[in-house]
C-alpha cells in the first residue's frame, strides 16, 4: 500500500508542478487542501484566457507557459522539444504576448538594462572603479569606450547614468551563449544562462523578466534545423568565442502565456501556482463586468 501511496503522491505533485518527491511536505499538503470549488474557479479562468489566445498558434510553433515555467516546441499538432525556463520574478513579471522569433545570436553581447545599470552595478563602480572587469563589463559613451578608474562615479545617479554597460561574449555572459530572439517593444527573448542550477528548482521565478531556457543548444538545434543547423554545428560556433547572428528563413510564432490549469491530451487535469497574482486579478474584472451587466 506505502508504494502504492507514495506513486500516488508523485503523480499529485508532477500535476501540481511541485518537486516530485512522494513525500507530502507544506507544499504539498497546501495543494491537496485546495477546495475544489477554487479549482473550479480556475478552470473557468484559464478558458478565458485560452479564449483570448487565437484558435491556430501555428503548424509549427514556440509554447511558453509562465506559470508552469516550461516551454515546448510544437510542429504538426504534435510536441517536439520541452525544456525548463526560468522567468521573471513578481516584481519583473514576464508580460503575456505573442510574437515571431526571427533570428539566433550565439555568443552574444550583454547590453546591460540601464535599470540594471545604475541600480546594481552603479553602487559596485563607486566602491572600486575596477570591480566590473572581471565580469568583462566594459563601459561606452556613445561608441567610445571609457576607462573606469577615468570617471568620477560619485557625481553619478540613477537620474544622470550617461554610460552604456557591455558585458563581452563568454562563460559567464548574463544571456549564456546563445539567445533566440523576437524583437518586442518588452525587450523580452529566450535566452541561455551561467546559472544552471536553478532549473533543478520547482519554482523557477527568478529573471528580471527574459526567459532562460535549460539546455539552449539543443533547443537552437530544434528552432533552426529547417535552416541547416543542429545542437552540435551551433556548439561548435561557440567554442569559436566569436559572436555570430542566424537568421530563420521561416520566423518561428512564440506564444507566450500564462495559464494555471490546463489539460492534456492524455485528460490529465494540471494545475499551477497563480505566482504573478494574475488570476486575483483576473477573477476581479470578471466579476465587475458581470455586475455592470445586471
Amino acid at each position: 500500500v506505502d508504494g502504492a501511496l507514495v506513486e500516488a503522491v508523485k503523480l499529485f505533485q508532477e500535476r501540481h508542478g511541485l518537486a516530485v518527491d512522494g513525500i507530502i511536505g507544506r507544499n504539498t499538503l497546501a495543494e491537496i487542501n485546495v477546495p475544489i470549488s477554487q479549482r473550479i474557479a480556475q478552470m473557468e479562468l484559464n478558458m478565458e484566457r485560452r479564449r483570448w489566445m487565437p484558435d491556430d498558434l501555428g503548424e509549427r510553433y514556440v509554447f511558453v507557459n509562465l506559470a508552469d515555467q516550461n516551454l515546448k516546441v510544437v510542429e504538426d499538432d504534435k510536441t517536439v522539444h520541452t525544456a525548463r525556463v526560468v522567468v521573471g520574478k513578481p516584481y519583473h513579471a514576464t508580460p503575456v504576448f505573442s510574437d515571431k522569433i526571427t533570428y539566433a545570436e550565439v555568443n552574444p553581447f550583454w547590453t546591460v538594462p540601464y535599470s540594471i545599470a545604475t541600480k546594481e552595478y552603479l553602487p559596485q563602480l563607486q566602491k572600486n572603479p575596477g570591480a566590473l572587469a572581471a565580469k568583462g563589463i566594459r563601459i561606452f559613451s556613445g561608441n567610445r569606450e571609457v576607462d573606469p578608474w577615468s570617471v568620477a562615479w560619485g557625481s553619478y545617479s540613477r537620474g544622470n547614468f550617461p554610460f552604456t554597460l557591455r558585458q563581452d561574449p563568454g562563460q559567464q555572459n548574463a544571456l549564456g551563449r546563445v539567445k533566440f530572439m523576437f524583437p518586442n517593444k518588452f525587450n523580452i527573448y529566450i535566452h541561455d544562462t551561467p546559472a544552471k542550477a536553478l532549473f533543478s528548482r520547482a519554482q523557477r521565478s527568478f529573471s528580471h523578466g527574459c526567459i532562460r531556457a535549460e539546455d539552449p543548444f539543443a533547443l537552437g538545434g530544434v528552432l533552426l534545423s529547417r535552416d541547416g543547423w543542429d545542437k552540435q554545428k551551433l556548439m561548435s560556433v561557440r567554442d569559436t568565442d566569436k559572436r555570430r547572428v542566424i537568421k530563420l528563413k521561416d520566423p518561428i510564432p512564440v506564444h507566450l502565456t500564462y495559464l494555471t490549469a490546463w489539460v492534456n491530451k492524455d485528460g490529465s487535469v494540471h494545475f499551477r501556482r497563480d505566482i504573478y497574482d494574475r488570476d486575483t486579478v483576473l477573477a476581479k474584472a470578471i466579476a465587475n463586468h458581470r455586475r455592470q451587466q445586471l
